[in-house]
């Protein structure tokens, strides 16, 4: 027999809204703003930008990156683990026929590989639970995944 849990409705108070204004300025260039920060976009000159901020694609692999530092601090923080530094290395590949409309594929990244390195006192045995429970919460990293992009992600104990 298979039982499933119910799951507890959301309430006002669980929910989380994340908002952002943007102002296309021309030349592939946007400037975000969330909150009272500023978050310029743009392309690189070889894709009809200036050059003059990181592109879309970059902001969301920086997204990533930050997503899962909150995560593994507000992780380590509940095991009362130590976390004396964290470092990323993150790619992402995309196929630009999909963006350019050229073929059929999808437009957005097909692979992300990520690398954590981390030095942190949680024992050697808690290790691999620990970091499964870190991919487990976050938000950025499970979205890659349900969007059925091939993410690899790399842990490295220093």
């Amino acid at each position: 027999m298979t039982q499933t849990a119910e799951a507890t409705p959301a309430t006002d108070a669980d929910i989380a809204l994340f908002s952002t204004t943007a102002t296309w300025q021309g030349k592939c260039r946007t400037d975000v703003k969330a909150r009272d920060f500023d978050i310029p976009v743009s392309e690189p000159e070889e894709l009809g930008g200036d050059d003059s901020a990181p592109n879309p694609m970059e902001v969301l692999l920086a997204g990533l990156d930050g997503c899962l530092a909150v995560v593994i601090e507000t992780v380590a923080a509940e095991w009362e683990a130590e976390v004396k530094s964290v470092e990323f290395t993150t790619e992402g590949s995309l196929d630009t026929c999909g963006f350019l409309g050229t073929a059929e594929v999808n437009p957005y990244f097909q692979h992300v590989y990520t690398r954590v390195d981390i030095d942190t006192n949680i024992p050697a045995d808690q290790f691999d639970e620990f970091t499964a429970t870190v991919l487990r919460r976050c938000p950025a990293a499970t979205l890659i995944i349900a969007a059925d992009v091939d993410f690899k992600l790399e842990w490295q104990r220093v």
